[in-house]
């Protein structure tokens, strides 16, 4: 029996097999046909305090300290004006980060692909907690930089998860339409995540670091990364809640929060909303190709269940005995953060099973990406 679960072990193909093969056909591939930006998601950007020269979000350090002199909350003024305070992005996570999205798409490249970094694949770094629009524009100043210094008409850009509505920002309603060849989203929030909603009501723990409410409500960016239908609470009935999550008066039902913050919030979403609005109505220029890479292996959800007593559902772990008839309901397949009919917005996808951020890491989603990437074209 020993026997031959050791001749089957040895018959799998295991990823560290995968990537072996990966290094074997990279090592024949000809020059990358155009540089690559990658644009990671939520929170894969470090960002440095530059008086204090520290590192406030991104290193392991910053998930055990919980005070810095400039937190990440950003400033809000009395009539509810969201500002900027002095952090700056700088850098991805490493491979020992608790988000490595942006290094491990970097590293693939590299590795996999024969994109040498800073000659044919690019990060942008950008501040997360900013709205599409202003990193949108921040991204057409990183792809003019690399046009010029590459001598290329037009860039590659690959997104993961919400960097997909900076992209799509850039390409519809920015510069990018005639500087863009092919558009590669991977596992995109393209119509929204109920994620966004429970970062808001279940604030996010890294060991001893809190993402808090008050903190989370100060950030463009969360907004904008809403279901696009607000009504995707429903009760322990299974009946849809009578709240629209874009308009903030149902906030107050869910969150109350102080005057000051409350009108910052409200302008948060009315900008998110504005913009979603215009992201739909637009289509991506005809000239740039678009593929979706997603996953569909884990129950993700995209309605969440509010109960009596005012707590929320958002994995099937959680629900209990009696709610278990509302899974169906509540869940659909996705790669545990974005829910499939999200990711695809309704078009096609290349599917993978895995999770999201797994995903970037997968050997066999690498290889399609690489291939996507280095396919020759016809216009």
């Amino acid at each position: 029996m020993l026997m031959i679960a050791a001749i089957m072990s040895f018959a799998c193909t295991t990823d560290h097999t995968r990537r072996g093969y990966l290094k074997t056909i990279a090592a024949g591939l000809e020059e990358p046909p155009r540089p690559v930006i990658v644009i990671p998601g939520f929170g894969v950007t470090r960002l440095l305090d530059p008086v204090r020269n520290r590192y406030v979000w991104g290193t392991p350090h910053t998930t055990v300290q919980r005070h810095y002199q400039d937190d990440l909350d950003l400033p809000v003024d009395t009539a509810g004006n969201i500002g900027h305070d002095r952090l700056i992005p700088r850098g991805y996570v490493g491979s020992r980060g608790p988000v490595n999205i942006g290094w491990q798409l970097m590293e693939g490249l590299r590795k996999f692909g024969r994109y040498t970094p800073e000659r044919d694949v690019f990060g942008f770094q950008y501040d997360w907690r900013l709205s599409a629009r202003e990193n949108a524009a921040k991204l057409d100043e990183l792809v003019e930089r690399v046009r010029r210094e590459r001598h290329s008409d037009r860039v590659d850009l690959v997104t993961h998860s919400a960097g997909s509505i900076v992209a799509m920002t850039y390409l519809k309603l920015g510069n990018g339409a005639s500087k863009v060849d092919h558009l590669v989203l991977i596992a995109p929030t393209q119509l929204g995540v109920v994620d966004a909603f429970r970062l808001i009501v279940r604030p996010e723990r890294f060991l001893r670091r809190v993402f808090t409410t008050e903190m989370v409500m100060t950030w463009p960016s969360v907004p904008e990364l809403l279901p696009e239908d607000g009504h995707f609470l429903v009760d322990e009935n299974g009946k849809t809640v009578d709240l629209d999550l874009w308009q903030p008066e149902s906030w107050r039902r869910i969150r109350p929060l102080d005057s000051t913050l409350e009108r910052a919030f409200a302008r948060s979403l009315a900008d998110a909303h504005t913009l979603r609005d215009e992201l739909r109505r637009r289509s991506i220029p005809s000239g740039v190709r678009v593929t979706v890479i997603a996953g569909d292996c884990v129950a993700t959800a995209h309605r969440v269940l509010m109960r009596r007593d005012g707590s929320f559902v958002f994995y099937p772990k959680e629900l209990l005995a009696q709610e278990r008839r509302l899974e169906p309901l509540l869940f659909e397949v996705g790669d545990g953060t974005v829910p499939l009919s999200s990711a695809s917005g309704g078009g096609e996808a290349m599917l993978f099973c895995d999770g999201h951020q797994g995903i970037a890491a997968d050997p066999n989603a690498q290889h399609a990406l690489i291939t996507i990437l280095r396919q020759q074209w016809r216009r």
